[in-house]
């Protein structure tokens, strides 16, 4: 106990369905908001794979951290707040491997040891677990774990878990929990566009977890003639551009619709994708005819606010496909790709319907690097109600910010 009268706490935090960022940063949230909690640190955000019984179906990445608390609550009434913050984020307890949308597990209480049918403290498997030793270790090292006498740095190196963990950009500092950015009423639509493999979905998808708004991803593995076209492009180039030209018409009057849940949207594409592609494996009638489509169709689609137009050399797109390990590009043609980014240039060099932002992809690394990813969350938030297109380096700006 502080002279206090307040107990050190460590909580595991975890979640693997909806939104997850927000549901973490929430957690915190009402935790430091409760009399007797206060929220003294929380450690960076990990990605890691979901832990699922043996012949179960795979489940969604989690998003994992610990956070440092100090109460005057005990053991067993922390515990019960735990579970109605837990509840109230629509968690339900029925299988121990389910899909979860919170998880708040009390892994450290002081020097204490606990076991009862309730409650075992520490935490029974916190040494088997690296997104939990993880986090810890960034809070605090040298932690001796009662019962294990051990330090936390050491159970980490002798953890016998060794699936794969990544630092993610997501913050949960407690002094940020009630101002994370949010976008900008001008931007109640950001559009992530690129070519396969510059990692617009892994950027839509940090934007709507880090600003709260809805995020929307293509269907493009619904796409029954997929495969099919990547082994012969001629023969099954229509049937798949008028599947996709449906499946995104489809997606975006719902878009139109609306939600009353989210401030704003996020996509990984514009409807204007479909049409580039269209120009590069269609010709003669079938363009024709798709030209027609397309066309009845545009009228009634949204148009973004922002257009995000993440930029990337041929050679970094072939090593981000080669990486992702999609079965159906495995053999996807280098000679296809450089095609496919030169009409992306010239049909964004021409772009006049909106805000347009062009980044350099190849000197950033947004996923791993949290200072990378905040320069590119604050230059979106800046081309509010800008017009015309910007142009943005963040390598060249981190130099500036060095100055």
């Amino acid at each position: 106990m502080s002279e206090r009268g307040e107990a050190r706490v460590f909580v595991g935090l975890g979640a693997n369905v909806g939104d997850r960022a927000a549901q973490l940063r929430t957690a915190i949230r009402v935790l430091a908001a409760e009399p007797e909690v206060r929220a003294a640190a929380v450690s960076p955000v990990y990605e890691t794979k979901a832990h699922t019984l043996e012949g179960s179906e795979s489940q969604p990445p989690y998003l994992n951290a610990v956070a440092e608390l100090r109460t005057t609550l005990e053991p067993d009434l922390l515990l019960a707040l735990f579970r109605r913050i837990e509840r109230s984020a629509g968690r339900e307890r029925r299988e121990r491997w389910a899909p979860r949308t919170l998880d708040l597990d009390l892994l450290l209480y002081d020097n204490r040891v606990i076991r009862s049918e309730a409650l075992a403290v520490p935490h029974p498997r916190l040494a088997e677990r690296r997104f939990v030793l993880q986090p810890l270790v960034d809070l605090a090292p040298d932690l001796v774990v009662p019962v294990l006498h051990t330090s936390v740095r050491h159970l980490l190196e002798a953890c016998p878990d060794d699936g794969p963990i990544r630092r993610t950009a997501h913050r949960l500092d407690p002094s940020l929990a009630d101002t994370q950015p949010l976008l900008p009423d001008a931007l109640r639509y950001v559009a992530v566009e690129g070519v396969i493999g510059a990692g617009k979905t892994s950027l839509a998808r940090l934007l709507a977890e880090r600003m709260g708004a809805r995020l929307v991803l293509e269907e493009f593995e619904e796409n029954p003639f997929l495969p099919d076209f990547y082994r012969d492009a001629v023969r099954w180039a229509f049937h798949t551009q008028l599947a996709f030209l449906a499946s995104r018409f489809r997606q975006q009057k719902e878009l139109g619709a609306g939600d009353l849940f989210h401030h704003a949207t996020v996509a990984d594409y514009t409807f204007d994708k479909d049409r580039i592609f269209a120009h590069i494996t269609l010709g003669g009638d079938e363009l024709q005819l798709y030209e027609t489509l397309f066309g009845l169709m545009e009228t009634a689609t949204p148009q973004p606010d922002l257009v995000v137009y993440l930029q990337s050399s041929v050679d970094r797109l072939m090593q981000n496909i080669a990486r992702r390990g999609r079965d159906y590009e495995k053999n996807m043609d280098r000679g296809y790709i450089s095609e496919v980014a030169d009409a992306y240039d010239r049909y964004f060099k021409h772009y006049v319907r909106g805000p347009l932002l062009i980044i350099d992809g190849t000197t950033i690394d947004f996923v791993n690097n949290p200072d990378d990813f905040d320069r590119l969350v604050r230059q979106i938030a800046a081309m509010a109600g800008r017009p015309g297109t910007v142009h943005f380096n963040p390598a060249a700006e981190a130099q500036l910010d060095l100055l």
